[in-house]
């Protein structure tokens, strides 16, 4: 692997570079307010937020995410307990994505604001990094995690000084938030696909293929032997890999990811946008076949068929990179929170799209009639998911004002101590129709109010109930049993209380939560 030296002076951005940035920045900028805006208005505890606004516990370092909370007690000056400063952090991630935006336009020279803009939202816009922008606490260790995993990439200068800078910067990106080295792992590939259109010669593009390769692969070492052996708790075990042997794990795992992608949309929306998605799948595959028909008169056949058959292989290929390390994980988190890659694809398959056809005197509305729609229908979701979400707080919060008055009531008059949930509180009806029209949805929003050790109900309870007990969060065998036998007794008991959506029961000092 060769390098160049670096210069001895600083490199400096022209003028008009600069000015097309910033003009690309503020932008991007405005379009993912429109994105962001009715999440901001929406102003949910979204998830951990519950528990990390109540009592400020940050978690991230047995996550293995050091620099989250670093960045959040460098934000807040604290050493014991943060409190919630958002929209502060919202804000800044929508900043961070819209200067990522302007790097990925320099590094491949889109000259004007409007088109990189367009080109590059998707990083941030796409449906499955709505939940990301939601957390007051993590959404901008999120956002630093992308731009961190594209600081190789935008760093074009293959110099030996840069090269660990980009090793460096995918290490800190690990710390902020492991899923984001998917966008690395896409960029990386579709950089290659990109310099075909250059005309870079084979030998050039094997040494970039090398170059990236060697940066995974020192960055993941590093991160495993300072970080990765200290991560505990829910994360060490949702992040064991496959056995030796059961490589059929990858496929099926590869199924599940894109089978949920598949059913997060209705088929209205497949329908409405295949043609667009097929155009930005099959333009590189055009891309490396016109790559190599050019390479016939200076390489041999086989070369010539090998390029040939990683043209034809460049979307299956960067769909595998999408999901990176997580398709090696005998059983991955299939989350929208997690698929950081797809944002990643659609991005370099606009700068390919626009690159390819300014190449080939194609006109450059065909671009825009794609980049266009992808950027109204992101918007169209995040605007209905953010409504959703505005819904499904209000309803939640008349039901749990409404419970804490109940419960404090049964409390002095019965003396309860404890309650036990059956069911769940469901969701909105404006949030169930959104849900019905846009499966996503039903991803992204989880009721807060439900049995059998729901993962926030204790959070969110807390919000509203205090001094009482929750059995429901006691999920050992002795304890479900315990609460069988408690509910087969409702039968010769009747409701003390009846609300349109929950009846309450109390059975010796326990209130029995059920929902309608």
């Amino acid at each position: 692997m060769t390098f160049t030296r670096p210069s001895s002076s600083r490199a400096v951005v022209p003028r008009g570079v600069a000015y097309r940035e910033r003009r690309t920045f503020l932008i991007l900028l405005a379009l993912y307010g429109v994105i962001v805006f009715p999440i901001l208005r929406a102003d949910e505890y979204y998830n951990d937020d519950i528990k990390r606004a109540l009592f400020g516990r940050a978690s991230w370092d047995s996550n293995g995410r050091p620099l989250t909370t670093f960045l959040m007690r460098a934000m807040q000056a604290y050493d014991h307990a943060m409190v919630d400063i958002s929209p502060l952090t919202q804000i800044g991630a929508v900043a961070v994505l819209a200067w990522a935006g302007a790097l990925i336009a320099r590094r491949f020279a889109i000259r004007s604001p409007w088109t990189a803009a367009l080109a590059t939202l998707p990083l941030g816009a796409q449906p499955f990094y709505l939940g990301n922008l939601s957390f007051k606490f993590d959404a901008l260790s999120m956002s630093l995690a992308i731009l961190l995993a594209l600081v190789p990439v935008v760093l074009d200068q293959h110099t030996v000084r840069r090269w660990w800078l980009g090793v460096l910067a995918l290490f800190a990106s690990l710390n902020f938030y492991q899923p984001a080295i998917d966008v690395y792992l896409v960029f990386a590939f579709m950089e290659i696909v990109h310099a075909q259109i250059e005309d870079a010669p084979p030998r050039a593009l094997a040494r970039m293929a090398l170059s990236r390769f060697l940066q995974i692969l020192v960055t993941m070492a590093a991160y495993e032997v300072t970080v990765g052996i200290h991560i505990s708790g829910w994360v060490r075990k949702a992040a064991t890999p496959i056995h030796a042997g059961q490589w059929r794990q990858l496929y099926l795992n590869y199924l599940d990811f894109y089978r949920f992608v598949g059913t997060s949309l209705d088929a209205h929306w497949w329908v409405a946008y295949a043609p667009i998605l097929l155009l930005l799948g099959l333009t590189p595959v055009v891309v490396g076949l016109r790559y190599a028909a050019r390479q016939r008169a200076q390489n041999s056949s086989l070369a010539v068929a090998m390029w040939t058959a990683i043209a034809l292989l460049v979307p299956a290929i960067a769909s595998v990179l999408a999901l990176g390390p997580m398709l090696v994980l005998a059983a991955p988190e299939i989350t929208p929170r997690v698929l950081m890659g797809i944002g990643a694809l659609l991005v370099m398959s606009l700068v390919i799209m626009r690159a390819s056809f300014e190449k080939w005197g194609r006109s450059p509305r065909w671009f825009g009639v794609a980049a266009c729609t992808l950027a109204l229908g992101m918007a169209s979701l995040a605007s209905a998911y953010g409504n959703a979400l505005n819904e499904q707080r209000l309803y939640e919060a008349r039901i749990g004002a409404r419970l804490a008055d109940d419960l404090a009531q049964l409390k002095a008059s019965r003396g309860i101590d404890s309650l036990l949930i059956e069911g769940s509180d469901g969701y909105a009806p404006v949030t169930a129709h959104v849900i019905g029209q846009i499966p996503l949805v039903r991803s992204l929003i989880t009721p807060y109010i439900a049995g059998w050790a729901a993962f926030q109900t204790d959070s969110f309870l807390d919000l509203y109930v205090q001094g009482i007990t929750d059995l429901s969060a006691q999920a050992d065998p002795a304890s479900l049993q315990a609460h069988q036998r408690l509910l087969a007794r409702l039968g010769h008991t009747g409701p003390v209380v009846t609300t349109s959506t929950y009846r309450l029961y109390v059975i010796d000092r326990t209130a029995v939560l059920r929902f309608d």
